[in-house]
């Protein structure tokens, strides 16, 4: 493509009028409109490039040679007479094949990192015009050395040339939020094809869930694979007509929330399974909510149609009255009566399966680097730890490199449900991998990477982004994020569970904040229930912009723990205009006061002078900042953590566990009084040798134990 004098000039660092002149040399007369053709710039480049050029040249030769060299040597180790009688046969270095990918602009698509050989194909520029760009850029790189995909970008920029980072590669913010829905959404339409439908089922525990999901593994695996299940690994796949469809074996819709609540879509249709002889329980109840939370179709199995007494109109209304309308009742809710006993209706339901799944039109990119979710882990002591993952999107393959949250591994194994090896798995396919070094969490995504070094790099910096939202993590922190994104006009609607302690209290509760609004903003029950505040009540509001209210129940400490790890703010009430003016002042985005804290300084204890269940006397240094009486302060102290040892490549041994010393949080107390000597002092810097009185609660302090001062500001 032709270029501007000006461009060219810009392009090479040097002035127009010398690219004037080399035209000149070059007998090329510059037209009127100042277009210089590709063949003359390129030869301008060359004469101006020079010796830089030539060298960088001669120094790619010299390493292709030793690339002969080194290939020749592995081929020959330990067999010197085929040595001796094909010395003279030249041996080619092995070269490994360059996607480039364009998108329909022309714009190339670099990966997060590749090597300089790799960019240089990729943008189409001989290999000594990108390393002498480098060299230029203060970089100095060989062929095989890697680049980050921001040199690169600024080294094509130099090149005239535009580039795209991949953008199928989560960040380490996406791996930590569990951010899969975005991502997905921004798949290249005509790279994507048909994938297997994900199905969930959930329901009351003894409406006959597991006998329906029994009944189709027997009939739909067994038949199909030799062997048939051989292990469980929380999901498999089955075989109906021309079709695959994947079903989740968890423990129910917790563990589907769980993965929902980490922004996992892991799962496509649900289906609900009620019995014909009870009708809907509270646990169908959740189910519902969790499924229409999840915003995913539901299809419902009325099961026990063997059975005297079976009344499918009973489940149909009850599901009418929880805005599942029936299809039969002119509604959009397939309802299929079944029997796991039998096999009655399990061929039906497989076929409205079929239906639902193709309305929606399921498609995943398998031509791309793997992203899967976390179904289940597990620790064996044989076999180590081990994952069952759904892949969501690419194809996952043995030897990977890979990141799951904080952790990062290489796969040494997958297994499918027949136990059968496998060496890649597709999207919508669960298998059961190794090579991980902790269990992960369900609903932890997992990442595919280029190489150990980019998933070490990724899986450092979930660690880091983890670290600081727990230092950030406040009481109120949930509560005052839902506050501010009303405010700024970015949530318009406030999801609310109640829980309360009778039904009539319930009602008049739901009708009450159905009238708590404002002109841009409304409440909205998304589910609710009679009983103390249980985990499934916490997964579903930890699905995100949602509070939970507890009106006159118990909430047990477990799930006050849970509610805080998992950020949900629980609201407790006993009278229901109090909880109505929340509600309001949360509409309204009232803001309350905000505590920070401030870390003034360090103190290390040198001597314990006198202790008892309730004060001590201290005497150590300020080694960092300064220290004031008064104050709280938290109590560090060192001891030895076992640190695994990292997996090693397939065919190594794995090297031992070693020991490190960590600091560890003992407890908190608060300050009395410092002083230097016999002089009370209000404060002391650091460096300085003082000692300190402390309040606290049965502490035991030693030499060598840390105190960490701070304090708490409004604002």
């Amino acid at each position: 493509m032709p270029i501007t004098t000006f461009d060219l000039a810009k392009k090479l660092d040097i002035a127009p009028e010398a690219v004037t002149l080399h035209a000149m040399d070059l007998d090329f007369e510059i037209p009127e409109d100042d277009m210089i053709p590709d063949e003359i710039a390129s030869e301008i480049e060359k004469i101006e490039l020079g010796s830089d050029l030539a060298q960088t040249e001669h120094e790619i030769e010299a390493e292709l040679d030793r690339e002969i060299i080194e290939a020749q040597q592995k081929r020959t180790a330990g067999s010197q007479k085929k040595v001796e009688k094909k010395k003279d046969k030249k041996v080619e270095p092995i070269v490994e094949e360059v996607l480039i990918v364009k998108t329909d602009d022309g714009t190339i698509i670099l990966p997060e990192e590749l090597t300089v050989r790799e960019l240089a194909i990729k943008i189409g520029k001989p290999i000594p015009i990108v390393l002498v760009k480098l060299k230029a850029n203060g970089i100095i790189a060989n062929l095989k050395e890697n680049i980050d995909y921001e040199t690169a970008a600024i080294l094509a920029e130099e090149l005239g040339i535009k580039v795209k980072k991949e953008t199928s590669e989560l960040s380490g913010e996406d791996l930590f939020r569990g951010n899969l829905k975005d991502l997905l959404a921004d798949e290249e339409t005509e790279h994507l094809q048909k994938r297997p439908p994900v199905i969930s089922v959930m329901g009351h525990v003894d409406h006959g869930k597991t006998s329906i999901l029994d009944f189709i593994r027997k009939e739909k695996v067994a038949d199909d694979e030799a062997g048939g299940i051989t292990q469980r690994i929380g999901a498999y796949q089955i075989t109906v007509g021309k079709d695959k469809m994947t079903f989740l074996d968890t423990p129910g819709h917790e563990a589907f929330t769980a993965m929902r609540a980490r922004g996992a879509r892991a799962t496509d249709i649900a289906i609900l399974v009620v019995a014909a002889t009870e009708g809907l329980k509270p646990q169908s109840v959740e189910a519902i909510a969790h499924a229409r939370e999840a915003g995913i179709p539901v299809i419902v199995a009325i099961n026990k149609m063997d059975l005297d007494g079976a009344n499918p109109d009973l489940v149909k209304g009850q599901l009418a009255e929880n805005e599942l309308t029936p299809e039969d009742w002119s509604g959009d809710t397939p309802c299929v009566p079944v029997s796991a006993k039998t096999g009655e209706g399990i061929e039906k339901l497989l076929d409205t399966i079929k239906i639902v799944a193709e309305l929606q039109e399921l498609k995943a990119n398998p031509n791309r680097s793997a992203i899967a979710t976390v179904i289940e882990s597990s620790l064996d002591q044989k076999s180590g730890v081990s994952a069952t993952v759904l892949v969501n999107t690419g194809t996952l393959r043995k030897s990977d490199s890979f990141v799951i949250y904080d952790q990062n591994g290489r796969i040494r194994s997958m297994k499918n449900h027949a136990g059968e090896f496998l060496t890649e798995a597709k999207p919508s396919v669960p298998v059961q991998i190794s090579g991980i070094s902790k269990l992960p969490r369900v609903g932890d995504l997992l990442q595919v990477v280029k190489s150990d070094k980019i998933a070490r790099k990724k899986a450092e910096e979930v660690a880091g982004i983890s670290h600081e939202d727990k230092l950030s993590q406040g009481k109120k922190a949930s509560l005052a994020m839902l506050k501010s994104r009303i405010a700024e006009g970015k949530l318009h609607q406030l999801k609310v569970i109640v829980k309360a302690d009778q039904d009539g209290t319930r009602e008049a509760i739901l009708s009450e904040i159905a009238k708590c609004r404002t002109d841009e903003s409304f409440a909205k029950v998304v589910h609710s229930g009679v009983g103390e505040v249980t985990e499934s009540d916490v997964l579903l509001a930890s699905a995100g912009d949602t509070v939970l209210i507890a009106f006159d129940v118990a909430v047990p400490g477990r799930i006050k723990k849970l509610a805080e790890k998992e950020g949900v703010e629980i609201l407790e009430f006993s009278v229901i205009y109090h909880l109505t003016e929340k509600i309001n002042d949360i509409l309204l985005g009232v803001m309350e006061e905000q505590e920070t804290e401030e870390i003034l300084g360090s103190f290390v204890i040198k001597a314990v002078f006198a202790s008892n269940k309730k004060m001590a006397v201290l005497g150590g240094n300020v080694t960092a900042g300064k220290i004031q009486a008064k104050l709280p302060f938290r109590l560090f102290r060192e001891a030895d953590v076992e640190v695994e040892a990292p997996n090693p490549p397939e065919g190594e041994e794995r090297a031992k566990n070693t020991i490190t010393k960590e600091e560890q949080l003992i407890s908190e107390g608060k300050v009395d009084s410092v002083q230097i000597g016999q002089k009370v002092e209000h404060e002391i810097g650091e460096g300085s040798e003082c000692g300190m009185k402390v309040k606290h609660k049965e502490l035991q302090f030693e030499p060598g134990d840390r105190i960490e001062i701070y304090r708490v500001k409004k604002k």
